[in-house]
């Protein structure tokens, strides 16, 4: 009789799980403000994190040839505009711009010499002892020393200016970088020897897609999120969007003219000014950053 009531018992129901369904719910509606809120923070603003730091950087190089006696810097070394970076062997330069001394004392003493003839021939011609033609012929040499006198002094300046050049000085504040040079190589003139990174104006050229760019303006705020320094943002304005894309300029841009083409989104590079630079956190040029530039009013 108890097997037979046990197995006519219908079996319990399970229980509606509640805690299961309202976290599944919690669940659904986390998710969901997540994708509302997206949306709307990318209605507000634009972004990209294809952007890359960039600065002016300044060629150095000698002005004249010549062998290295001194160098004043090290690589990654920071300067101040004016500080001296190398310096030439000055005494072939200075050798020159002796002679050009003693050159040019030689010819004023014959222009002195000829403006006396001049003077006398001047005279004589006046009293009659000589002709005009007497005279004509001293003017034309005193022509000729004054010539040679004003050629004698640019070639004076020229090698006093030459001498100069032997000591190459920073033309901006900055960070000496890519450097090679030694002591005792010889340089060209105007040949690069290093860059030097001016450090009072940096930039960050972010490359936001052409679907993005009816909503950039010109003088629009930026905030700017630097790699080597996730915990920091850089306030940045809006300063120039490029006239055209990246492959726009490229040495082989590409022939769409073709009949496998296919479209893709392309990119311009927009420059954007960093405002406040800090020196607890040196930029360097060519590191990643992210730019998220506001479009709301």
């Amino acid at each position: 009789m108890e097997n037979a009531s046990s197995a006519s018992s219908p079996v319990p129901a399970k229980g509606f799980n509640y805690k299961k369904t309202i976290a599944l719910a919690l669940i659904f509606i986390v998710l969901a403000l997540v994708a509302l809120g997206y949306w709307i923070y990318s209605l507000t603003r634009v972004s990209t994190d294809d952007s890359y730091v960039n600065a002016n950087v300044v060629q150095i190089a000698a002005r004249v040839t010549g062998q290295v006696l001194e160098l004043d810097v090290q690589n990654n070394q920071a300067v101040k505009k004016g500080d001296v970076l190398f310096r030439l062997d000055p005494a072939p330069f200075l050798a020159v711009e002796q002679q050009a001394e003693a050159q040019l004392a030689i010819d004023q003493a014959n222009l002195a010499n000829a403006r006396a003839t001049a003077q006398r021939v001047f005279t004589l011609v006046k009293e009659g002892v000589l002709s005009q033609q007497d005279h004509d012929d001293n003017l034309a040499k005193l022509d000729s020393a004054k010539a040679l006198v004003a050629l004698d002094q640019a070639s004076l300046k020229t090698a006093q200016l030459n001498l100069q050049y032997t000591i190459v000085i920073a033309p901006v504040d900055g960070w000496v970088s890519n450097m090679s040079l030694r002591p005792r190589d010889t340089v060209n003139a105007n040949e690069p020897q290093f860059a030097l990174i001016a450090s009072d104006y940096f930039w960050v050229d972010a490359n936001f897609k052409e679907t993005d760019l009816a909503r950039i303006k010109v003088g629009a705020p930026a905030k700017i999120y630097v790699d080597m320094y996730p915990d920091h943002v850089f306030q940045g304005v809006v300063e120039s969007v490029s006239g055209g894309s990246g492959n726009a300029f490229a040495l082989l841009p590409p022939q769409n003219a073709t009949g496998n083409w296919v479209k893709v989104t392309q990119r311009v590079p927009v420059k954007v000014h960093v405002l406040d630079l800090d020196s607890q956190y040196p930029l360097r040029v060519g590191t990643s950053a992210v730019v998220v530039i506001p479009t709301h009013e």
